[in-house]
């Protein structure tokens, strides 16, 4: 079975942050610029929540603040909802649906080693179901 250090092999564990003091506009700038969804927010270097766009959706947009003039910190998710590298991708799907969360930071120990989406697991999981396709093919087939 597979676990949440396959996926950032795979995908790369580079983790894009800001200041909780940052504003939201400086958010959604980085967030618009890596073509991301979610931006983790530290505190003197330790991540202390999640923005994403839900929240901006939800917390900005609907509530018609201004992104210039709040801080991410007044709208980000927390407490934080992490996951380890030695997690298996179902555990990380299964907290994912419980908090329904799109994004868990993956922690190990107390260093921030990447973040997962969901997105990053489906296809995770689907790249892992087509070799195993492959393989009980060539199985059958004769040709392993």
């Amino acid at each position: 079975m597979s676990n949440i250090r396959d996926v950032l092999e795979r995908k790369g564990g580079t983790v894009l942050a800001t200041q909780r003091r940052s504003s939201v506009l400086e958010a959604i700038g980085t967030m618009s610029q890596a073509n991301i969804g979610a931006l983790v927010i530290e505190d003197g270097g330790r991540p202390v929540g999640i923005f994403t766009e839900r929240d901006y959706l939800r917390k900005i947009a609907l509530e018609g603040r201004s992104s210039r003039d709040t801080r991410v910190d007044d709208v980000m998710s927390a407490p934080l909802i992490t996951v380890s590298p030695v997690e298996s991708t179902r555990d990380a799907m299964e907290t994912m649906t419980e908090c329904r969360c799109r994004h868990l930071v993956v922690l190990d120990g107390e260093q921030m080693v990447g973040i997962v989406s969901l997105g990053d697991l489906v296809k995770h999981m689907l790249v892992e179901k087509e070799a195993e396709v492959e393989q009980l093919s060539s199985y059958i087939s004769g040709t392993y």
